[in-house]
């Protein structure tokens, strides 16, 4: 008789929080998968991996925007408070998981599966573009922009 014992993904060996560069926030692993609803799934060194890519494109993309600012951290920078969190801290973690969901979205079906099976895994999910477009609005409401840009061709 054998015995079937499920062990999780997560690697005791990885960090669960992500150091930022100081202005930015801390961001955690158990935060990131608590609000994109991922499971056990995917592997720890994974999501950290995608996180640390989402944190750097959207501190790059902030870039300019963070240049004019007097403030030490993102969260000195006045705005609405919700739980006791500014709205600005809401936002970047927003684009940040939503960035890093995208990512993971287009690199996770990296197999051949049977056509029935791709099907209902596109009627489950939202497409990447979806999660990149949360992405992008999260970072013009963070800094006071439009959300769309529209220019004459």
């Amino acid at each position: 008789m054998s015995t079937f014992v499920p062990s999780s993904h997560s690697n005791p060996g990885t960090s669960e929080t992500l150091a930022n560069d100081g202005f930015y926030p801390v961001l955690e692993l158990a935060a990131f998968k608590a609000d994109m609803a991922l499971g056990n799934d995917n592997e720890a060194t994974r999501l950290v991996a995608l996180l640390r890519q989402a944190m750097i494109e959207i501190n790059h993309d902030l870039a300019s925007w963070r240049a004019g600012l007097t403030y030490t951290t993102l969260a000195d920078v006045p705005a609405q408070l919700y739980d006791g969190l500014s709205e600005k801290v809401h936002l970047y973690r927003s684009a940040v998981f939503n960035r890093a969901r995208a990512l993971l979205i287009s690199t996770r079906r990296d197999y051949d599966s049977t056509k029935s099976g791709r099907d209902k895994a596109d009627t489950v999910e939202l497409p990447a573009d979806d999660y990149f477009q949360y992405s992008r609005e999260a970072l013009s409401r963070l800094m006071n922009r439009p959300r769309s840009v529209i220019e004459l061709i």
